[in-house]
């Protein structure tokens, strides 16, 4: 899926801000929890996402709390935020885009 994925500019800056490579991105839009809001798609990565077995790799626990705002229509990744904190709850509860 990486392959196919176009990575705009500030979703490039976003990520290197926040230290999360591309294979970690593969990794997130794998394991993590997709919701659709605001006419985008994002993919959220909560603890129960990753894999029991892979939890206690640091790699991957760091992951949690990451999500990943993609476009509704095309593979394109828009940016990338972290907040561990109540993310996937304050992404459900955020008002939809009405034209």
């Amino acid at each position: 899926m990486n392959s196919q994925v176009v990575y705009t500019h500030h979703a490039r800056q976003r990520m290197a801000q926040r230290n999360v490579s591309e294979a970690q991105i593969s990794f997130i839009l794998e394991h993590g929890e997709e919701i659709h809001c605001a006419g985008a798609r994002l993919v959220h990565l909560r603890r129960k996402d990753i894999p029991e077995h892979i939890r206690k790799v640091d790699t991957f626990a760091r992951l949690e709390g990451v999500a990943v705002v993609l476009s509704n229509t095309d593979p394109i990744i828009l940016t990338v935020w972290r907040n561990r904190s109540h993310s996937s709850r304050h992404i459900r509860h955020k008002p939809r885009y009405s034209c």
